[in-house]
């Protein structure tokens, strides 16, 4: 899976791309990120990314161009390419979703913006040359700082369905918000060591060995919401 970021404050991901399986799947090349500034399309002198709203109102907004401009830039050649604007929508990002960017793309361009807003002439062009392959998604009805944040845990939970990049994959295959129980259920309660926390102790069945009763347990603490 490739990634492409479009953000005016790259260095954001530095972190990010370094600990942990994100880290170790960059390495092993089952993931690739590409962080994309626009501010470097940007024509003039001072390389300035935004500018005041037509008609009134307050903070500045991202200008299309670079944006549009940075997205240009990208290969796309023989590719299935999704690209995901991030902002307030009414379509809310799920497990779902995640399943369906893994399975159906090759590469993924998430747009991050700052400030008041960005030029709605970037969504225009984005839905006139991507058509359905172009969705605005929110994470929830929340506003962040930046959209940064939000495309970190769209990279997370869609890099861990790649394979290989979680050596167990029955660790994602059976989980909470499963697309075959129609995103509708919790993954049973687990525990480990020591047998006894604070005077809760582990459920005798799961100290029986008997993994037929462990299935039974579990499948009936297997919540449907």
């Amino acid at each position: 899976m490739n990634y492409h970021i479009i953000s005016i404050f790259p260095e954001i991901f530095d972190s990010f791309l370094s600990v942990s399986l994100i880290s170790k799947a960059v390495q092993d090349k089952k993931i690739f990120v590409h962080l994309i500034n626009p501010r470097d399309f940007c024509s003039d002198k001072h390389k300035q990314i935004d500018d005041e709203p037509y008609g009134w109102g307050a903070g500045m907004l991202i200008k299309a161009q670079p944006v549009i401009d940075a997205i240009k830039s990208i290969d796309m050649k023989n590719k299935k390419v999704s690209v995901i604007l991030l902002s307030p929508s009414e379509t809310v990002y799920n497990q779902s979703i995640a399943h369906k960017i893994v399975d159906e793309y090759t590469d993924l361009i998430l747009i991050c913006w700052r400030y008041e807003g960005l030029d709605n002439r970037v969504r225009l062009w984005c839905q006139k040359e991507f058509d359905t392959n172009f969705t605005n998604i929110s994470l929830g009805q929340y506003i962040t700082l930046w959209w940064e944040v939000p495309a970190m845990s769209i990279i997370e939970s869609t890099a861990r369905l790649v394979s290989g990049v979680i050596k167990e994959e029955v660790s994602w295959q059976q989980e909470s918000y499963r697309p075959e129980q129609w995103m509708n259920n919790i993954e049973y309660p687990q525990y480990t060591r020591p047998q006894e926390v604070e005077w809760f102790e582990v459920p005798e069945v799961l100290l029986s060995g008997h993994h037929e009763e462990i299935r039974k347990w579990r499948e009936d603490k297997w919540k449907n919401l």
